[in-house]
């Protein structure tokens, strides 16, 4: 999925700045020379609590965006993460592991509880109306397809969903400053540990 042209420029600026002379450490992601500030959004976390994106501020946070019946990448992600806390030890408890729907019509507080329960329930799982969604989305460049094939449709299955699949690593200010596809997990726990760091 190709990102939304706001944060596609993001990226551009990011990749021109990278030999520039920074003095960030070699990061596995990629950087976001400034770091990209995103609104806040009043989301549903799996208990039915109100939660604001800036609640993680304070925080490193890794934020993907998914769904429960997915087949393949938000397991596979969600089974990363849960390797990367495990290997942070007692600065675990310092990090937000993000899971925000992509499939509010099905992912109610109550399914993403118990299939985030599969993997950590440290995790958090946010929804929301899908107008708040959608801006939710805009703003961290995510694309989102329904995709519907007829005999899926004909014997009663659900629906799939295509959309973008990053990884985002937040500092603990709430900006966004790296982004991740296709990263190993050992390599995102690395660059994880600097912002710990940074943090302390």
């Amino acid at each position: 999925m190709k990102f939304r042209f706001a944060l596609f420029a993001w990226l551009l600026l990011a990749i021109a700045l990278a030999g520039c002379g920074s003095q960030a450490p070699a990061f596995h992601g990629t950087l976001l020379q400034p770091p990209l500030a995103v609104a806040d959004f009043a989301l549903t976390n799996q208990d039915g609590q109100t939660m604001h994106l800036n609640d993680f501020r304070g925080s490193p946070t890794l934020l993907f965006f998914g769904y429960t019946n997915c087949p393949d990448a938000c397991p596979i992600t969600l089974a990363q993460f849960k390797q990367i806390r495990g290997t942070l030890g007692a600065d675990a408890a310092r990090v937000r592991f993000v899971f925000v729907t992509v499939d509010p019509a099905r992912d109610t507080p109550a399914q993403m509880k118990q299939y985030l329960a599969n993997f950590d329930p440290t995790f958090i799982g946010l929804t929301a109306a899908p107008e708040t969604l959608a801006q939710v989305y805009h703003a961290y460049g995510i694309s989102v397809e329904k995709i519907m094939p007829s005999e899926h449709a004909q014997h009663g299955m659900p629906g799939m969903v295509a959309h973008t699949s990053s990884v985002f690593l937040l500092d603990d200010q709430g900006q966004v400053r790296l982004i991740y596809t296709d990263i190993p997990w050992q390599d995102v726990a690395t660059d994880l540990r600097f912002f710990l760091t940074k943090s302390a």
